[in-house]
């Protein structure tokens, strides 16, 4: 990290440095005294027959050389030495996971642990005040192994490169001037007693003798100094003989490094949003020891509720910070009693069910108190006849807690353990009439029940009448073709239809009825709410059979499964001329290769078994939910032994969601594994895309997850058409289930009154989240889509509970509303502990050094501020960086040595000479 670099020119004797033991500095100095002494002594002998200033000048010539001399033993040198002050640092972590959308306090309040957090960085100066001592750096940190930067501010990361070198001076030097003086001076005085002593005259040549030393010397010395320091000038430009040459913008000092560019937050709702779906406290806590110098971490902030639920152990992230010394400040949010309350955590039931079936509803309760609670479970159902009207959601009371709907049509009693497990309870429902429905489990808490606001969660389902019609498209008869077909054709919900493209005439079918070409009418095909196609012969069908097909897609929301396989994949991809290839590769959610079949990177015909290789974005997708319970899905698809083959689908296309890649390593190319099963919005309707017709292997596992698999599929694709509520619009979601903290894309295909499509700059709708609040969702146009009139927009969950869009199209006489709702949940891991980890916390901070600061119902977000930073203090680090001996000044230096040397003997020699002495 950047620090505060500054530089400075430091002279050194460097013999002086390596002289070590007091013996030798003894040595040393006695033997200069004894030279000092013998010189004197021996001049002082020489020369007592001559006047006093020959005598002091011949005296001070041979003492000057020899302190001459012993400067240059000890070798005086200059270096430019940086000096490198790290600032101080403080690093903040911040729970992202889930539980943080947890109440913050055991008082009944709507702010949640986030919300808090929020308030305590927003709303205080905490940050702005660690950032006039430390560099701060703010993480979130959830399931990752890795923290997340989200701020970093303060010493360092705002200021300008300094150099306290100073810039190069091409000024004339004062001092150089003074020495040229006095050495001219001397040199005048010097010939003038060369002259006197050569007519005769020896007596009187002292006085100019001893002026001549007194002027030479002292400018040698002046002269010199200058010209050994300002190494950038040439003698004659010091001495203003020359003019000083231009700087050269090539020969500038070393660059110094940029400084770290802050990063500022613009909404913290968004940085802090509880959405990861683990706490990985110790994987946090090593992330910052590893990124930061331990030297200079001043403590680690840690804002979370400390329940830790995956990732490395705690103890051994904190065991490192405390050999590092490091202080680690834990900030604990949530409660530390467990006050009496019981709540529904969370209801499931599906958002679509036909009359007569009956279908399961299942919650989860949790309780915390001092015993198990024995509670009334109800199950009510009614009509949903709310609106939003005047803002208001009519499923609200006026205390802002759910109405319930309609009568009690069922309910249990359960008991619920007090420790924060969870209990699961299941009733079953036989839909009374058609159309839009409301159901809510209620328990009924006990008199001591501290929020009354969690007894009741809602969900909306609709019953409808009519069947599902799907049409199955078949190359040939493939083991996934018949067995989705057999599946379909037993689902009484569905009416199947099938055209097997190499049938004969009279063969027999497990379908409601046999086709033997593609709809020839838009009648015929927009009677379909989804086709699905198993390695179709797409040569059969004709430009005008394409083009339908495109707007029953993108027009009537008609939903497609695209199943490729080894046989006429490879036929159509090969005929690249052929103008139907371009409408073909559109409807596809990847990019298909453009090589030919013995140069693509597709496998048929493998000898081994890969599973896919899911992403996160898998575990959002509903119909990947193939066991009864969601959580246990992927369980199974670990197990699955896997798929040989897959066709080569190099990337995903804008937009596009990809939920598996073949996992084969072989087959990776550029970092990128071949997609095996993706998806795409395509206008009004949806279209899903799979690798190779291998699903059927799930059968070997149980049928139930084949069944599952394939019955969730297609009801997906199809699921705009058989939501529809308006023939003037269509909205839709990515997903009808989430997470806490998931993102939510919002779609909506939308026409005017004249059945044109619509074209305004922006749609509302209105968002209604499971706490009664209202907000605006904004829809803007999409760019690059098949149809006009495609709107979207995209909102984040922050709460468990049901989600619903609205959207009201026409004017008040021909008001139509068109709905979607997501089911919102948390995951159980990050339920299981509500309550604060206390003694974890208080634990990081004793054995690391650290402060605990519970934050409680009576603590104030100043009070914690302060303690923050009247603990935290600064710990800065300076390091001297020597830098490599001037070799300009070093070789001036020995030139002007030997000048003044010289210079001193040839005065000594001519004065003894013109005073006869040997």
């Amino acid at each position: 990290m950047n620090g505060t670099d500054t530089s400075q020119i430091v002279y050194e004797f460097v013999r002086a440095n390596s002289l070590e033991g007091w013996w030798v500095w003894a040595l040393l100095v006695a033997a200069l005294a004894t030279a000092l002494w013998a010189c004197i002594r021996y001049y002082r002998r020489d020369v007592a027959e001559l006047s006093v200033p020959i005598r002091a000048v011949l005296v001070g010539l041979r003492v000057a050389t020899v302190i001459a001399l012993v400067f240059f033993f000890f070798d005086l040198q200059r270096r430019a030495q940086r000096m490198v002050t790290r600032p101080s640092e403080v690093a903040v972590l911040v729970d992202t996971s889930q539980s943080m959308s947890l109440p913050s306090g055991s008082a009944i309040s709507t702010q949640s642990r986030s919300e808090r957090v929020e308030q305590l960085l927003k709303q205080t100066d905490v940050l702005d005040s660690l950032s006039k001592e430390h560099r701060v750096s703010v993480y979130g940190f959830g399931d990752d192994s890795q923290p997340r930067l989200i701020q970093s501010l303060g010493i360092g990361t705002d200021r300008e490169p300094e150099n306290s070198v100073e810039a190069n001076n091409t000024d004339l030097s004062k001092p150089a001037m003074v020495g040229s003086l006095l050495i001219a001076i001397g040199a005048v005085f010097a010939v003038l007693s060369l002259l006197i002593g050569a007519a005769g005259r020896g007596a009187s040549v002292g006085p100019w003798v001893l002026s001549s030393a007194v002027c030479l010397i002292p400018g040698i010395i002046t002269l010199g100094t200058t010209y050994c320091v300002r190494t950038e000038q040439t003698l004659t430009q010091l001495m203003g003989i020359d003019a000083p040459t231009p700087d050269d913008p090539d020969d500038k000092t070393d660059p110094q490094p940029e400084p770290d560019q802050p990063i500022r937050v613009i909404d913290w709702n968004d940085a802090i949003a509880a959405s990861a779906p683990q706490t990985h406290i110790g994987d946090a806590i090593r992330g910052v020891l590893a990124d930061h110098d331990p030297s200079t971490l001043a403590g680690i902030v840690l804002v979370s509720d400390g329940q830790a639920n995956g990732g490395s152990d705690m103890g051994t992230a904190v065991a490192s910070a405390r050999r590092s010394e490091v202080a680690v400040y834990p900030v604990g949010l949530g409660s530390s009693d467990a006050p009496t309350n019981i709540r529904v955590v969370d209801l499931d039931a599906p958002r679509r069910v036909y009359p007569g079936d009956k279908f399961a509803i299942t919650a989860v309760l949790q309780a915390s108190g001092s015993k198990p609670l024995e509670v009334e479970v109800q199950l009510l159902d009614g009509l949903d006849n709310t609106s939003t009207e005047n803002g208001q959601d009519d499923s609200r009371q006026a205390d802002g807690k759910i109405k319930p709907p309609g009568d009690v049509v069922d309910s249990q009693t359960v008991q619920v353990n007090n420790d924060g497990t969870l209990t699961g309870i299941r009733f079953e429902l036989e839909p009374e009439s058609v159309g839009r429905r409301r159901l809510a489990i209620r328990v009924i808490a006990p008199a001591e029940d501290q929020n009354d606001r969690d007894d009741l969660r809602d969900a909306r389902y609709e019953v409808v009448s009519r069947k599902l019609r799907v049409l199955a498209i078949a190359g040939g008869p493939t083991r996934e073709y018949r067995f989705v077909r057999n599946l379909l054709y037993r689902d009484k919900s569905v009416e199947i239809d099938a055209w097997l493209q190499t049938g004969q005439p009279g063969i027999s079918q497990d379908a409601d009825r046999l086709l033997t070409t593609f709809p020839e009418t838009a009648e015929e095909l927009f009677e379909y709410d989804a086709i699905a196609m198993f390695d179709p012969n797409w040569n059969s069908l004709s430009a005008e059979d394409l083009e339908l097909l495109d707007r029953w897609i993108s027009q009537q929301a008609g939903g497609m499964i695209l199943v490729a396989g080894p046989v006429y994949h490879p036929q159509w991809i090969r005929r690249q001329t052929d103008p139907r290839v371009a409408r073909i590769r559109g409807f596809f959610p990847v990019n298909l290769s453009t090589q030919s079949p013995l140069l693509s990177g597709g496998r048929q015909g493998g000898e081994t078994a890969w599973p896919p290789k899911f992403t996160p974005e898998a575990r959002r997708a509903e119909f990947l939910w193939i066991a009864e319970a969601p959580e246990d899905s992927f369980d199974v698809w670990d197990d699955f032994d896997g798929v040989y083959d897959y066709v080569d689908a190099k990337s995903a296309k804008p937009g596009a969601k990809v939920y598996s890649y073949f996992s084969d390593p072989t087959t990776e190319i550029a970092g990128s594994l071949p997609v095996y099963q993706a998806s795409q919005f395509y206008g009004a309707g949806r279209i899903f895309f799979q690798g190779s017709g291998e699903m059927w292997r799930l059968r070997g596992e149980s049928d139930a997850y084949f069944d599952s698999f394939y019955t969730k599929l297609v009801r997906w694709v199809s699921e705009g058409r058989l939501l529809r509520d308006s023939n003037r619009g269509i909205l839709m979601v990515d997903t009808s289930r989430a997470m806490v903290g998931d993102t939510i894309t919002v779609r909506a295909v939308l026409s005017d009154e004249q059945f044109e499509p619509l074209d305004v700059p922006e749609v509302r709708a209105k968002l209604l989240a499971p706490s009664g609040r209202i907000d605006d969702l904004r829809l803007n146009p999409l760019k690059g889509e098949p149809r006009a009139g495609t709107y979207g927009g995209r909102f984040v969950v922050r709460e468990a509970g049901s989600y619903e869009i609205r959207l009201t199209l026409g004017d008040a006489l021909d008001e139509q509303v068109v709905r979607q709702s997501v089911q919102v949940r948390l995951p159980t891991i990050e339920l299981e502990r509500p309550k604060r980890n206390d003694v974890d916390l208080e634990q990081f901070a004793s054995m690391t050094g650290g402060v605990y600061l519970p934050i409680n119902d009576d603590v104030t977000d100043e009070s914690i501020a302060t303690a923050l930073v009247s603990n935290l203090k600064p710990q800065p680090q300076t390091t001297i960086l020597p830098g490599t001996p001037d070799i300009d000044f070093n070789r001036r230096r020995n030139a002007v040595l030997m000048w003044l040397i010289g210079t001193m003997l040839t005065m000594e020699w001519v004065t003894r000479r013109l005073h006869r002495l040997a």
